[in-house]
């Protein structure tokens, strides 16, 4: 059982693990056996990562944020989590290897990946003229002729960008007009460095140690031809990593992990998301890792209340159990959260007819039956006495009682179930639907 677990090891999942573990909160990082990194190991020069005025490899910077986890005391392993269960306090995570884990809390880091053209030459020319991110790689076509490969508003702002620095700049969209919004098809319309190729698939990229072009099959007519280029950006689309989430967390409509506001608290309690997996705008790395620091600090501040959460309840079970062996003891009419082992004492054998709470502690309806049973219970006196079960701690026994609902009661009489109170009552009303037991 650990503090955090983090399921992913990009800049979003790996600064996390850095605050996490400066916080003393020791935790254990999910990796992947083959993506660990994320996406920047499959960058060349980082130019754009403050603290490296000279530029960064990828490769080379995501190693010094891993040595800096460690350093701290985060564990990683270099495993893949292929099943998430999330609604308990206890978050449980099984690995590839069928290992499981547990921990009080869970940041889920596993960003996104770019869509793919997935034509032949793509991969082999990834990271030498094929690229999927212009803010990235952008400088290093200075004088270049490059193609952006799309028709949205994420290829229209990269084919913007990269006028900055290439001489011409083709957009390359399988249609004959784009999908993108008005505004950007206008800014892009009027950049003169942009021209545009229309009803246009790309069918490979050609080269051998560099992009030297793309072939393209013009999709009306089917006339293939190749364009010489030096640099091909593919802004296709990005796909976040939600596929191990479906159905546990809410989702954006783009595709995200939904958080709630500014935070990175996900639509269930104690399970956290940071960078590309809940940010469709920027995709940045430098934008993962401060989304991956405010999860670690969100995290702290959940563990803590969590743990004065469990304090206080733990209190409050001591005080119920100290009363509970006070009624048995003194034949008093109230006893709180019996269990299976006292359930003949309390209920089968009591001499008075014994008015059974069954309730959860999660159930708002329960807690207001609460001070009216009490009330009851030192009302009555001698005449009924009051027993409450937990029904979460107690499954049997709601089980063998056919308890569907929460808050309900039961009237036992030598043993055995005579009549059933469904839903929260009065004190009148209650001793109404009582006064037969009563008289």
């Amino acid at each position: 059982m650990r503090r955090v677990i983090i399921i992913g090891s990009g800049p979003a999942g790996l600064t996390a693990a850095i605050y996490a573990a400066r916080a003393n909160l020791e935790p254990i990082v999910v990796a992947s056996s083959v993506d660990a990194g994320g996406e920047l190991m499959n960058t060349t020069d980082v130019e754009n990562f403050p603290g490296f005025p000279e530029g960064v490899m990828g490769p080379e910077l995501m190693a010094g944020i891993r040595a800096q986890a460690l350093r701290f005391g985060a564990e990683i392993i270099d495993d893949d989590a292929v099943g998430l269960e999330v609604d308990g306090i206890a978050k449980r995570v099984t690995l590839g290897s069928r290992r499981t884990i547990e921990a009080d809390s869970l940041i889920f880091a596993t960003g996104s990946a770019p869509r793919k053209l997935g034509v032949p030459g793509e991969q082999e020319l990834s990271g030498r003229g094929v690229s999927y991110c212009a803010t990235c790689d952008g400088f290093f076509f200075r004088d270049r002729v490059i193609a952006v490969v799309g028709g949205g508003d994420s290829a229209m702002e990269e084919a913007i960008f990269l006028t900055k620095f290439a001489t011409r700049v083709y957009v390359i969209h399988r249609r004959s007009g784009l999908r993108a919004s008005k505004i950007m098809q206008d800014r892009a319309f009027r950049n003169d460095k942009i021209e545009f190729i229309w009803n246009s698939a790309v069918r490979e990229v050609v080269g051998e140690d560099a992009v030297r072009g793309v072939v393209l099959e013009d999709t009306v007519d089917g006339v293939v031809r190749e364009l010489a280029l030096d640099g091909v950006f593919v802004a296709v689309g990005n796909d976040p990593r939600t596929h191990l989430v479906h159905g546990k967390l809410a989702l954006t409509p783009e595709g995200t992990v939904f958080v709630d506001g500014r935070s990175s608290r996900t639509s269930v309690s104690g399970v956290f998301a940071a960078g590309d997996i809940i940010d469709p705008t920027y995709r940045q790395a430098v934008t993962a890792a401060a989304s991956g620091a405010a999860a670690a600090m969100d995290v702290e501040h959940y563990l803590a209340s969590l743990d004065e959460t469990i304090g206080i309840l733990a209190e409050s079970q001591a005080h119920e159990e100290v009363l509970a062996e006070e009624a048995a003891e003194s034949g008093r009419t109230i006893v709180h959260n019996t269990d299976a082992a006292s359930w003949q004492r309390d209920v089968l054998d009591a001499d008075l007819p014994v008015l059974v709470d069954f309730w959860a502690p999660w159930c708002g309806p329960c807690k207001a039956m609460s001070p009216v049973l009490d009330e009851i219970a030192a009302a009555h006196g001698g005449r009924l006495r009051v027993v409450k079960v937990n029904v979460d701690e107690n499954i049997e026994i709601a089980m063998t009682h056919q308890i569907t609902s929460v808050p309900m009661m039961k009237v036992f009489r030598r043993g055995a179930a005579e009549s059933s109170i469904v839903g929260a009552r009065s004190r009148s009303a209650l001793e109404q639907e009582l006064e037969g037991y009563l008289a």
